[in-house]
């Protein structure tokens, strides 16, 4: 895995934490319970509610979209799989203006429910969730999640 070298901020290790703690519920019983323990977690990291349900509906959207589970290191990792890393860049990537059109950093597109459930995280998280101020570093315009496992 490739070790990220700058400084996480508060908002990535939330969501990283939270990932994490989405995939592990869904892989040990199957998701029964898993909102309202994702909820509970993001209290303790400060994130509302609504945000916490937010953020799992990307998670939700993102697999549905790339018809596989969202692959994640280890709870005590230091280290981004590069899922998790796909995932911080989607979440402070610019999104289109139009629908279905593409941007450097998300060439493709957005399908729109992604793309609400995007913008609904950051209207409902958007204190802890500080977005950079300046368009992300793109210096590979493909998709992020297109990298194979451990590449």
């Amino acid at each position: 895995m490739e070790r990220i070298e700058r400084p996480d901020t508060d908002g990535e290790r939330v969501v990283v934490r939270l990932l994490r703690h989405y995939r592990g519920i869904h892989d040990r019983d199957g998701g029964g319970g898993a909102l309202a323990s994702l909820v509970a977690l993001g209290q303790t990291l400060r994130l509302p509610p609504a945000g916490s349900v937010a953020l799992a509906s990307v998670f939700q959207l993102t697999e549905a979209l790339l018809g596989r589970r969202l692959t994640t290191e280890c709870c005590c990792s230091c280290d981004y799989s590069p899922d998790e890393r796909a995932v911080i860049r989607l979440l402070g990537a610019r999104l289109p203006c139009v629908a279905g059109t593409g941007t450097v950093e998300i060439p493709h597109g957005l399908p729109g429910a992604l793309a609400w459930a995007i913008l609904s995280v950051r209207s409902l998280c958007g204190a802890i969730l500080v977005l950079p101020s300046r368009p992300l570093q793109v210096d590979d315009p493909a998709c992020p999640f297109d990298r194979p496992f451990g590449a």
